[in-house]
C-alpha cells in the first residue's frame, strides 16, 4: 500500500502542476470524456449490425447480422481500417458493430464486438423501451455494473461510461464489481484524467487509511493550485471518508471565501448536494449548515441552495433567503425563481 501510495502522490502532483504549468501538454495528452457512448449511438441508431469484411471488396464492410432496423438497410460507406481487418482476419468470430442514423444519413463503428461485446449489444437492444424515462437513470446504469471488471476492454470502458453517469448510491454499490486494484490502476493513467470521476468515488467508498490520504492531498492540491478537474468527484469522496471534518475543510477552503471562483464553489456545492440527497443521510442537517455560509458568500449560488432545502423540505433558511432577495444583489431569473419557489413553500409549511 505504501507503493500505491507514492505512486498515487506522484501521479497527482504531476497533474496538478502539469495544469498549472504545461496546460496545453496535459490537453494533449489527455483522452477527452465523450459527449456520448456506444450505448447512446446504439439506442438511438436506426439501424444496428454486425459486420465483417466484404470477400469481395477489401477494406469494406459487408453485413453479417441485422440486429435493428430494415433489412434494405442503406450501403455501408465505411472504411474497414487495417488493424480491425487483421484482427477480424485471425477472429472469424468477431465483427464490429455498425450503427446508421437517418438524419445524418451516416454509419459509425459502435465498437469492436466479440461474441461477448456482440451479446451485450443484443441485450440492450432487449432492454431500450425498460430504459427510456424515467427509468433509465437508476435500469440502464445497473445492468452495466456487473461488467465494470470485464476482461473486455470495450465492454468495461463502456460499464464504465455508463455507471459513472449513475446517482451516487449505484456509484456506492459498485464497489462490489471493482477490484481495488483496478481502481488503483485507473487513477495512476493520466491520460484518462478527464474519466476519473467514478474511481475517485469508488477509492472514497470503504477507503483504507492510505486511500483516504489520498483523497485529503489530492483536494489539498486542488485548493492550493485553483484546479477544477475532478474537483466535485474528490469533494464527494472527501466527505464519504471524513464526514462532518470534511465538510468543515470544504467550508473553509471553499464555501466561505468570497474569493473563490463560483464554478470551483459549485463543484463543491454539488459535492454536498450528492451527499445531502442520500436517502439515509446523516450529514443532511450538518449541510444545509454550511449552506448558510455559502449564501453570504456565494449569493449567485443561492439557487442551488434553494433547490436542495426545498427537496429536503428544510425551512429553517426562509429569513436568509428573503433577505437575499431584497438585498440589490445580482442573480440570474433562475436563481430567483428557485428562491421564491422555496420562501412560497415554507410559507405554506409554517
Amino acid at each position: 500500500m505504501n507503493h500505491v501510495k507514492t505512486t498515487f502522490c506522484r501521479i497527482l502532483t504531476t497533474i496538478v502542476l502539469g495544469f498549472s504549468i504545461e496546460t496545453t501538454w496535459a490537453c494533449m495528452v489527455c483522452i477527452p470524456f465523450p459527449k456520448e457512448t456506444l450505448a447512446d449511438q446504439i439506442l438511438k441508431a436506426q439501424i444496428v449490425v454486425l459486420a465483417r469484411e466484404n470477400p469481395e471488396k477489401a477494406f469494406s464492410y459487408q453485413v453479417e447480422t441485422i440486429l435493428k432496423g430494415n433489412i434494405n438497410h442503406p450501403e455501408i460507406d465505411l472504411f474497414l481500417a487495417s488493424r480491425t481487418r487483421r484482427q477480424l482476419a485471425e477472429n472469424p468470430e468477431d465483427s464490429v458493430v455498425l450503427t446508421y442514423d437517418i438524419k445524418t444519413k451516416n454509419w459509425q463503428s459502435a465498437g469492436y464486438a466479440t461474441p461477448a461485446y456482440g451479446f451485450i449489444v443484443r441485450e440492450m437492444l432487449i432492454r431500450e423501451a425498460s430504459w427510456n424515462p424515467p427509468f433509465r437513470k437508476e435500469r440502464r446504469p445497473r445492468f452495466f455494473l456487473p461488467y465494470l471488471a470485464d476482461e473486455d476492454p470495450t465492454i468495461r470502458e463502456l460499464a464504465s461510461l455508463e455507471v459513472g453517469q449513475a446517482s451516487y448510491s449505484l456509484i456506492r454499490e459498485a464497489d462490489r464489481f471493482i477490484p481495488r486494484q483496478q481502481v488503483h490502476d485507473f487513477l495512476a493513467e493520466p491520460k484518462y484524467m478527464e474519466w476519473w470521476g467514478l474511481y475517485i468515488l469508488l477509492l472514497g467508498v470503504d477507503a483504507t487509511p492510505a486511500e483516504a490520504e489520498i483523497i485529503r492531498d489530492a483536494i489539498d492540491n486542488h485548493a492550493r493550485f485553483n484546479q477544477s478537474l475532478n474537483l466535485s468527484a474528490w469533494a464527494t469522496a472527501l466527505i464519504e471518508i471524513d464526514g462532518e471534518t470534511g465538510i468543515d475543510w470544504l467550508e473553509q477552503h471553499y464555501l466561505m471565501k468570497p474569493n473563490r471562483p463560483n464554478d470551483q464553489v459549485l463543484d463543491v456545492l454539488k459535492a454536498l448536494s450528492v451527499q445531502g440527497a442520500k436517502v439515509d443521510s446523516t450529514l443532511r442537517l450538518r449541510i444545509a449548515k454550511s449552506y448558510n455560509a455559502l449564501i453570504e458568500s456565494h449569493p449567485a449560488l443561492a439557487g442551488w441552495v434553494a433547490r436542495d432545502l426545498t427537496a429536503w423540505s428544510d425551512w429553517r433558511f426562509a429569513d436568509v433567503l428573503r433577505k437575499l432577495r431584497k438585498q440589490s444583489v445580482a442573480i440570474d431569473a433562475s436563481t430567483a425563481y428557485a428562491i421564491d419557489y422555496y420562501l412560497k413553500r415554507a410559507q405554506l409549511a409554517q
